[in-house]
């Protein structure tokens, strides 16, 4: 089928056919050079030209200004696209109703990261390409060269194992020297005393076992050192990689899987570590023996040694060819693995939910059919892999024969001894075995580098809310919180807060209250600066947030989500998290405060009672009264409080609201709730509406004002009475 310009969509094939992807043109240099990443969103794509042509004229109709879409030709494999309607909103106004539901039906999403060598083309509306007009970005330094960086606290062990390395590789070089002086200077050559015979081969013999000695040595020396030098390094490069996604921003967490994190930092590491044993020591030592092996042939016949090395072009071909393939291939297995890591993740956190559905027979098919396209994947690898083992098989093979049938013409032409001749063939023999394994070495590159790609994204990624280098520590804190006309959205063009202007007094306790999604949450992660605002600015004690370092800002704020967070450990470990240096008093004066010193007397080994992962063997409400707990220890200025009672019974709440009371005494607090009933006697109750304060004053102010605040108070407690009566 063609389109204007001569587009034409390829017929379908299981293993790759052309897409479709209209994107603006902004993104264009972004994409061409990182590739398209899942974390993004959803990149919606056609396989029919015509579908792009609809969208593109609905565009065209919509926005005055001259073109900024353009569309992306990919190169796409079928399993690694999902079938998908494309959203209503995505689509630009003005698209009849049975384009809508034609778009829809056609339209796919990649469940994996899209590489940049996928992107063959980018063309305009009339389909001309247009790939030239988009200069790659600023120069960047490539991955391996920062990866490089981590290995240079350990040079020395680096140096040590490559000496060591071609210590081990040259020895073995004497022996077909060895073999031609006893073959043409000892066995075959006349009138040599046999005296002289035996003690010349018992000095060539010995001479040899003592440098085997030697080579036994430096095996040792290359392999302990080389380990030492990569273990290292990848345990620092993968310290540094958590390090730096700790320091990343709420919203990278938003979009990244849990597990696919996790795959990144364990198993995308341990892949690239094959990096620094291989191409660190092996790279340098197999170059330096190749170069040796070809000065010693061309030494002992210039000839032969161009025909041994005749089939050299065709093992370069290999590596160019092949070798691009396998690092795609691999970056494309450590992509499908990904996902089936953050998959399994998820469904092993919420087995309860999948089990509530009776969904474990379609979770157990889902999970067979991402594994199959892992299989996939991993057999493309194979068979590029098995493709490069074929031709340096048959270079590695074929060049001896040419040697033999060269050097037997030459023996009978009395132009060359046997001795020389099966001198050439050992040390061709050696030649080819590096050879062989720089091949080899060269699928072990690929792969690692594949894996250090993608190590280096996350490098790469830089946090939104970055501390100033010259930010200030905060000691003291009163508590005193100012928004200053603040607006925020999590997307640029969505605001979730709008305007919000709000003076919060040290000490005073304010509630926010408002529908759903009116943006309650979002105002209190700005107190702790997990987001920075759009526009205005919030103010610490006249400070303003980003002038002031996060940990110390931190420090004076304590939190407890809607979703209780505990860790595998013990009790005490995990109330020890807000203040290590507690002792037995305070631990046992916060869980009082929290209405949990009870229930962890009753646990079978009280504080020390291991609590399973997200504290599996609590009850909701154990679990959060033991949050609670952990707020109170760190005794902070700031409390924030979202739903912080929601997991409690009325009575266990009865208490605990007597207990806030008191620690809130003194201390600036922001508490979110629902049930308006825990925030009655709150100082002030902030009513949110669409990111908006639409109403401010206490319980009682805001009842006879009549507005958001009070129908929400008798829409919940009417549904209270209905449910008594």
């Amino acid at each position: 089928m063609n389109g204007r310009g001569g587009v034409r969509n390829l017929p379908f094939d299981p293993h790759g056919m052309i897409f479709y992807h209209l994107c603006r043109a902004d993104d264009a240099p972004k994409y061409l050079e990182d590739g398209m990443a899942r974390s993004d969103g959803r990149h919606y794509v056609f396989d029919r030209w015509e579908d792009i042509r609809v969208l593109i004229a609905a565009l065209d109709a919509a926005v005055s200004a001259e073109p900024e879409y353009v569309v992306l030709v990919l190169d796409l494999d079928a399993d690694m696209l999902a079938i998908g309607p494309i959203a209503r909103r995505r689509l630009p106004p003005g698209i009849s109703p049975e384009d809508v539901e034609r778009l829809q039906r056609h339209s796919r999403y990649p469940e994996v990261d899209v590489s940049a060598p996928r992107i063959v083309d980018v063309k305009n509306a009339v389909g001309d390409s247009v790939r030239a007009h988009f200069a790659p970005r600023e120069y960047r330094r490539a991955p391996v060269w920062r990866f490089l960086s981590y290995v240079r606290p350990y040079w020395r062990y680096v140096a040590v194992a490559t000496a060591a390395g071609l210590v081990k590789f040259l020895v073995p070089l004497v022996f077909p020297w060895m073999l031609r002086v006893l073959l043409d200077d000892v066995v075959l050559k006349r009138g040599i005393d046999p005296n002289v015979r035996e003690r010349t081969t018992l000095y060539l013999v010995l001479g040899v076992l003592a440098l085997n000695l030697l080579w036994m040595g430096a095996t040792y020396l290359r392999s302990v050192y080389a380990a030492v030098a990569g273990h290292r390094m990848i345990r620092d490069l993968r310290v540094a990689l958590f390090d730096h996604v700790q320091r990343l921003s709420h919203s990278f967490f938003l979009r990244h899987q849990t597990g696919a994190i996790v795959s990144r930092v364990v198993s995308d590491i341990s892949l690239a570590q094959n990096f620094v044993g291989s191409a660190l020591t092996n790279v340098w030592m197999d170059s330096a023996l190749l170069l040796a092996l070809i000065i010693i042939l061309f030494s002992i016949h210039p000839m032969m040694a161009l025909v041994s090395l005749s089939l050299m072009p065709i093992y370069v071909l290999s590596l160019r060819y092949i070798g691009p393939k396998i690092r795609l291939s691999t970056r494309e297995v450590q992509q499908r693995l990904e996902v089936l890591s953050g998959g399994l993740h998820e469904k092993v956190a919420g087995v309860s939910v999948v089990k509530g559905f009776a969904r474990e027979t379609q979770e157990a098919q889902l999970f067979a059919t991402h594994a199959n396209k892992l299989l996939n994947k991993v057999l493309y690898s194979v068979r590029y892999t098995a493709a490069n083992e074929m031709v340096v098989g048959f270079v590695v093979h074929s060049a001896p024969v040419l040697v033999v049938w060269y050097g037997v013409t030459q023996i009978i032409a009395g132009r060359m001894t046997v001795g020389e001749l099966t001198q050439f063939l050992l040390y061709l023999g050696m030649f080819y075995f590096p050879l062989q394994r720089l091949s080899d070495l060269s699928v072990v590159l690929s792969n690692s580098l594949a894996a250090i790609d993608r190590v280096f994204e996350y490098f790469d990624t830089q946090p939104h809310v970055v501390e100033r280098p010259d930010a200030r520590s905060l000691p003291d804190c009163l508590g005193a919180i100012m928004f200053e006309h603040v607006t925020f959205g999590y997307e640029p063009d969505n605001p979730v807060l709008r305007d919000v202007d709000l003076t919060i007094a040290p000490g005073e306790n304010v509630a926010l209250v408002g529908p759903s999604g009116a943006g309650k949450t979002t105002f209190a992660n700005l107190v702790p600066r997990f987001y920075d605002p759009s526009a205005g600015r919030l103010l610490l004690d006249g400070e303003d947030l980003r002038d002031l370092e996060l940990a110390s800002l931190r420090r004076h704020i304590g939190i407890v989500s809607q979703e209780t967070i505990l860790f595998s450990g013990t009790v005490q470990e995990n109330l020890l998290l807000a203040k290590p240096d507690a002792g037995a008093e305070e631990i046992e004066a916060a869980l009082e405060a929290a209405n949990a010193r009870e229930f962890v007397e009753e646990l079978p080994e009280g504080l020390w009672t291991e609590i399973g992962e997200r504290g599996a063997v609590l009850s909701g409400g154990q679990r959060q009264r033991l949050a609670l707990a952990r707020a109170f220890l760190k005794n902070p200025r700031i409390l924030l409080l979202d739903e912080a009672t929601s997991a409690l019974d009325s009575r266990a709440e009865r208490r605990i609201q007597q207990a806030l009371a008191r620690l809130l005494k003194g201390r600036t607090s922001i508490v979110i709730a629902h049930r308006l009933s825990t925030i009655l006697n709150a100082d002030r109750i902030v009513v949110l509406e669409a990111g908006r304060i639409v109403d401010l004053g206490r319980h009682a102010e805001l009842l006879a004002r009549g507005g958001l605040y009070a129908q929400l108070y008798h829409e919940q407690f009417h549904h209270v009475r209905e449910e008594q009566t």
